[in-house]
């Protein structure tokens, strides 16, 4: 068994307006999971969506009962 990959880290200092910080910990609460954790979720979450929509796909919500939405992106 190998010894596990070192992970280099970078520290990132960020000013958020009250709004975004509340919703970050509230992801984070959600999530059971650290500040900077929810924040690397919703990273990565935001870069496959933005890779995903420049190749044309759609984001689709199942409401669930045969009831669809799309998001639609204004940025």
């Amino acid at each position: 068994m190998s010894a596990p990959k070192s992970v280099t880290k970078v520290r990132l200092n960020a000013d958020l307006s009250p709004d975004v910080a509340a919703a970050l910990k509230e992801l984070a609460a959600m999530q059971n999971v650290s500040l900077t954790e929810a924040l690397s979720r919703a990273i990565s979450t935001e870069s496959l969506l933005v890779a995903r929509r420049r190749q044309g796909a759609k984001v689709v919500l199942d409401e669930g009962m045969g009831k669809f939405s799309e998001l639609i992106f204004a940025r």
